[in-house]
């Protein structure tokens, strides 16, 4: 597999077991599919131990907006994403095989943002929260309820229309 953001080979490294590619050209990381969080869960060391070592070989990038390649799916363009409901830091996901893409300092990034993984849950739950008590659900409820008003008047109409015979 190729570096989406330098054409140039990824290296496959072994971190407590599990095989991920870096990129010696950018310090970017490619998790295939389920393996990111096995490096973002504070429970273990691996994402720091990762992080670390890729600092190595971390260079700026001229365009870090760019959207790139899947490394596995060449053909597949990834998917642009926020990692969590915070919005601060945009990954990129394969919707073929689910693999993701982390540029330089996203994996140290994401764990100085969830320090453990209780502050992930509670960001994410607090943004359920902030949503299903926002305005637009609000307004939802509204013209929920206003369809089951006018379904009930419909209902009514008919009756009266069937009860003295207008069908």
């Amino acid at each position: 597999m190729d570096c989406p953001r330098t054409g140039k080979p990824l290296k496959a490294v072994k971190v407590g077991g599990i095989e991920v590619d870096i990129s010696e050209g950018c310090g970017g990381v490619w998790f295939d599919n389920h393996e990111l969080k096995k490096f973002t869960s504070t429970s273990s060391e691996l994402g720091k131990v990762l992080a670390e070592h890729l600092k190595s070989f971390h260079n700026s990038l001229a365009d870090d907006g760019q959207r790139l390649n899947c490394p596995k799916d060449t053909d597949v363009v990834m998917m642009r994403r926020y990692f969590s409901a915070r919005q601060q830091i945009e990954i990129d996901e394969c919707p073929a095989c689910g693999g993701v893409w982390l540029d330089a300092e996203e994996l140290e990034s994401i764990h100085d943002l969830f320090p453990n993984d209780d502050s992930f849950e509670k960001t994410q739950s607090k943004f359920v929260d902030e949503i299903m008590s926002g305005p637009v659900v609000k307004q939802h409820e509204k013209n929920h309820k206003d369809s089951i008003e006018s379904m009930k008047l419909t209902t009514k109409i008919l009756r009266l229309i069937a009860r003295d015979g207008y069908y």
